[in-house]
């Protein structure tokens, strides 16, 4: 099999277009999906140096707005299971603190530090740049329109918030 075509649990291979029920590409077109993924393929390589990888990276961007593992794991479509051991793992590393939440011992909260918040940077810093660089290859016109676009895509709730997006 073409490692560039895997399927999915759903069936769908990476490269196609998923039709909307009209036969076009439409809201279910997964091409964003696609460029999202050739992104951080080629991301992964510097995230490995401080001990993360895209989801890690997601986690370190995303806590500050979204502190307890539940709403992180919602927030990130993470299945809560997973999201406990990416967050040991980040404690692991030192870049997660897990606290208790006062007047319920079952909650806790994760807070970044410091060594957290210099690696998120570092991944999110190499993310923007590989970023750029495909943008690069736009016209300045076509990279206004896209950032407008993303602008106007982009969720406005404080629970979706991530560092970098306001």
């Amino acid at each position: 099999m073409d490692p560039q075509r895997q399927t999915s649990e759903a069936g769908i291979q990476r490269g196609d277009v998923v039709k909307n029920r009209a036969g076009r590409g439409g809201p279910t077109d997964l091409r964003n999906v696609n460029v999202l993924h050739s992104v951080l393929e080629r991301v992964e390589p510097e995230l490995s140096s401080v001990e993360l990888d895209t989801k890690r990276l997601f986690i370190l961007c995303m806590v500050d707005a979204n502190p307890f593992p539940a709403d992180l794991a919602r927030a990130l479509s993470l299945p809560k299971p997973s999201m406990t051991f990416l967050v040991k793992k980040l404690e692991e590393s030192g870049y997660l603190r897990r606290q208790g939440e006062k007047g319920d011992l079952r909650r806790y909260r994760l807070t970044i530090t410091p060594a957290g918040i210099k690696a998120r940077d570092k991944g999110a810093d190499a993310a923007n740049r590989i970023f750029g660089a495909c943008l690069n290859s736009f016209s300045a016109a076509d990279q206004a329109t896209f950032r407008r676009i993303v602008d106007q895509l982009q969720p406005r709730t404080s629970k979706t918030k991530q560092r970098g997006s306001e």
